[in-house]
């Protein structure tokens, strides 16, 4: 009920917001949705046909409403200067992302890769193969997905066109289609370009609004006979995406370049001053739609070979060069630079040796794209650090569930116990209210319900989860839950050694039960010394 609920409200929410860039109902009128709520799937087929089963690979996509903020740690991190006051008064702006869900029912959202930022999930594939991609739109007027660089029939482009729109053009909301587009060779690397390459896609029935919106992600294809058998290209250890794009936050009252206080008077023309003003506090310039070095998640070890997937949409405005501290890096196979040049929709990339251990600027070298919160940091650990998590991108086994440690000490037989602590992440949603729902607890074949004692703290015999990521009501503030759990006595121990964990090595099942939503994972585990075990992985689903 409470998922239900948030998604009722949002809606609402986002159109009484003054961020939006348009009233949706108003300035979509005379879109004619292409797929209507309650009616079956049309999509799924490509040139009249299905795709070969063996040669698929299927995402689900849902077009979310979100609070987006664009400098989440508070902070300018690169310099030691205080944030605009813009920023200070307007933290976040209402905005649509499209988020990845592990499979067609929709209920268990995939955790967020930070890195990402507002981006949508980057969709792989290799040179012929199929992306087979269901779209859910949970926003409350129609939107598409419209990829760049693949092969799609009238139906698969996701764009709004008249006199003859296509089905996938304006998906209604709460209505589903799936796209199914061809790899085909021109889709992937050509034998003079690196193994992989990035495409754009966005939603494109109102255009420019929905991209100013943040429906927007990357495409890779990667060539089979340069890749691994996931498909991630062989001769790459990591890969890092970058958009760079102006997001325009002026409110639709305020564009109309009239100054008014009250319905019904005669306005009066805005000055040169306050036109110029409004502009200069309106636009976020973001890379993945954070600004002023909020951007997390670009950690690598130095040694590795990374791959950056360089994007850029806008106005035209919207020209940048990337630029690098601490790296040079080939742009496209060829040239070795330190700046790339990028127009709106315009996809490049560029392979870089991390050998300079350090945390390093990225940004946009124009200098009031840089002034105004365009650049990031990304950081070379040493070689000898834990390498960072989530090395690739765009991996259709999406988690909701995830491991994050583990620390385990069991005496030498079943009747001496065991004490366990694991930290993890679950993928929830904003406003979710935990202490109202139910929660179950599956480690192999033992599985335990527990009860909240109070807001934030679930308990059972031997066994406790803490919330530790709540709000001071108790409501979660983000999209996932972080949680620590604690579990103890011989009843565990022997549902774990009866799931191997006498062995040096070792997977379990593992399951945690959230309000009505089951969310799995793995759990492996390898022996340091005797009776320690530590965490080896821990993705699922």
């Amino acid at each position: 009920m409470n998922r239900v609920l948030h998604l009722l409200l949002l809606p609402v929410f986002l159109f009484c917001q003054t961020t939006l860039h348009a009233c949706p109902w108003c300035k979509r009128f005379g879109i004619k949705e292409t797929v209507s709520a309650g009616q079956p799937d049309p999509g799924g087929k490509i040139f009249g046909k299905a795709p070969p089963a063996d040669k698929t690979r299927h995402y689900y996509l849902a077009a979310e409403p979100v609070m987006w903020t664009w400098s989440p740690l508070g902070v300018n991190t690169s310099k030691p200067l205080p944030l605009p006051p813009y920023l200070e008064e307007q933290p976040g702006s209402s905005k649509v992302r499209y988020v990845q869900y592990t499979d067609a029912t929709f209920t268990k959202r995939a955790l967020d890769t930070p890195r990402l930022g507002i981006l949508g999930p980057v969709l792989r594939g290799m040179t012929g193969e199929y992306l087979s991609v269901t779209f859910l739109n949970h926003a409350p007027w129609p939107l598409s997905i419209h990829p760049h660089g693949v092969r799609y029939d009238k139906d698969n482009e996701g764009a709004y066109t008249e006199p003859d729109p296509g089905k996938g053009s304006a998906i209604g909301p709460g209505a589903t289609f799936t796209y199914i587009w061809q790899l085909d060779d021109m889709s992937g690397p050509q034998p003079d370009e690196p193994s992989s390459k990035g495409w754009l896609y966005h939603s494109h029935c109102k255009d420019d609004e929905e991209i100013n919106l943040g429906l927007m992600g990357f495409i890779v294809v990667t060539d089979p006979a340069r890749a691994r058998p996931d498909g991630t290209p062989a001769d790459v250890d990591r890969e890092m995406p970058a958009m760079f794009v102006i997001f325009d936050e002026t409110p639709e009252d305020e564009a109309l370049e009239y100054a008014g206080t009250e319905a019904g008077k005669r306005m009066t023309p805005r000055t040169a001053a306050e036109t110029l003003n409004l502009s200069a506090t309106s636009m976020r310039h973001s890379i993945n739609g954070r600004l002023f070095g909020n951007l997390e998640g670009l950690d690598m070890r130095q040694g590795e070979r990374v791959r950056w997937y360089l994007g850029a949409l806008g106005e035209e405005t919207g020209l940048h060069t990337a630029h690098w501290h601490g790296a040079r890096v080939r742009e496209e196979g060829r040239r070795v630079v330190d700046v790339i040049s990028l127009l709106p929709g315009e996809t490049k990339t560029a392979d870089h040796l991390a050998d300079h251990p350090g945390t390093w600027l990225l940004h946009c070298h124009i200098s009031d794209h840089m002034m105004e919160g365009m650049f990031a940091n990304y950081t070379v650990h040493p070689a000898d650090a834990k390498a960072p998590a989530d090395p690739f991108l765009g991996s259709t086994t999406a988690t909701s569930l995830r491991w994050t440690s583990a620390e385990i000490n069991a005496g030498p037989d079943a009747d001496a116990g065991i004490a366990i602590e694991l930290h993890g992440l679950v993928s929830s949603y904003s406003g979710f209210v935990p202490k109202n729902n139910a929660l179950k607890l599956r480690i192999g074949s033992h599985e335990v319900a527990l009860t909240f004692q109070d807001k934030s703290i679930a308990t059972a015999a031997d066994t406790r989860i803490e919330l530790t990521n709540l709000s001071e009501n108790g409501v979660l503030p983000g999209e996932a839950l972080r949680f620590r759990l604690t579990v103890e006595g011989t009843t565990w121990r022997q549902a774990l050694d009866a799931a191997g964990l006498n062995k040096d090595h070792v997977i379990i099942a593992t399951e945690l039960q959230l309000g009505e939503v089951r969310h799995s994972t793995q759990l492996g585990l390898k022996s340091t010394v005797a009776s320690k075990w530590v965490l080896t992985s821990g993705r699922g689903s």
